[in-house]
């Protein structure tokens, strides 16, 4: 399964690109909103999206938005993964459509269970 990475650091890019190849997905990399928007426009067997908050250009969370505005079949699940940590703005991703949100630094069993409940969603619905 595809899933996209939108991660402006070269480090944490790489770095979440080795785990999700480990885990047997495969990843897709931009680096900054533009780049991701143009990525799930293109490649509708993206089905999971990795978007950093603070991307350049558009930020993951407009990203975000204007996914869900644009209602996307098939169903792409995003996790916001951010440094942002503050209760509010976890909240406040959920309601722009985010899926989940995941603070930096995370552990990486955590990324991975959460992908796997992503993917497990994707699986089960239509298309």
């Amino acid at each position: 399964m595809k899933v996209l990475i939108a991660e402006d650091s070269p480090v944490v890019r790489r770095g979440l690109q080795n785990f999700l190849e480990k885990w047997g997905y495969q990843p897709v990399e931009t680096t900054n909103g533009k780049e991701a928007w143009q990525a799930l426009m293109a490649d509708p067997t993206i089905r999971l999206a990795i978007l950093d908050w603070n991307l350049p250009e558009i930020t993951g969370m407009q990203v975000c938005h204007q996914l869900r505005k644009k209602r996307l079949t098939p169903y792409v699940y995003v996790i916001i993964f951010s440094g942002r940590t503050s209760t509010e703005e976890q909240i406040a991703a959920l309601e722009h459509g985010a899926d989940d949100y995941l603070a930096k630094p995370a552990k990486p069993s955590l990324l991975k269970a959460r992908l796997a409940v992503g993917r497990r969603l994707i699986e089960q619905l239509p298309g």
